[in-house]
């Protein structure tokens, strides 16, 4: 049984819903949809089709793009880390072979157990470990002290069974 006692910060809820964001085809299309746009208009300039104020409308535009998504997660994850009581207060996390993990914090609860577990992730400050499609359990790296290899070990055992459990059904 290992335990750690975690304190989300803003700029790590951030880098977890970055990557979150990121991963997926959505946020990556948003960045292609910016540079295509500085793309047409550059091209616009250069083939005389628009001046400079309509360069300027389609550098601003492809700016807006993306720019969006990394300011309204910011905005995000400065609001949840104010108001979720998850966030909030100092959360202590247990790490059983047997039973999951469970997150306590001042006034709640949750208990994920190993076969809820779908996935795990590494992003540069933090780990997230999947319980559902969009739900996850956040752990900011700075958190786990020593204890770090131990706990990411017993994560990827418990994710390795469930894969061969799935496999075999």
């Amino acid at each position: 049984m290992i335990k750690m006692t975690v304190h989300m910060t803003k700029e790590a809820l951030y880098d977890f819903l970055l990557y979150h964001a990121y991963s997926k085809f959505s946020g990556f299309l948003m960045n292609i949809l910016g540079f295509a746009v500085i793309f047409l208009g550059v091209l616009s300039y250069a083939s005389g089709r628009t001046g400079g104020i309509g360069a300027a409308a389609y550098l601003a535009a492809a700016a807006g793009f993306i720019a969006y998504t990394p300011l309204l997660l910011r905005q995000r994850a400065k609001k949840q880390v104010e108001v979720n009581p998850e966030y909030k207060n100092l959360t202590e996390y247990t790490f059983s072979e047997e039973e999951g993990i469970t997150a306590r914090w001042e006034g709640g609860s949750r208990h994920v157990g190993w076969s809820q577990v779908q996935r795990a992730v590494v992003a540069p400050k933090t780990i997230g470990v999947y319980y559902g499609k969009d739900q996850a359990l956040i752990l900011p790296k700075k958190d786990f002290g020593d204890q770090f290899l131990p706990v990411y070990q017993m994560i990827v055992r418990h994710l390795a069974r469930n894969s061969a459990e799935k496999a075999k059904k």
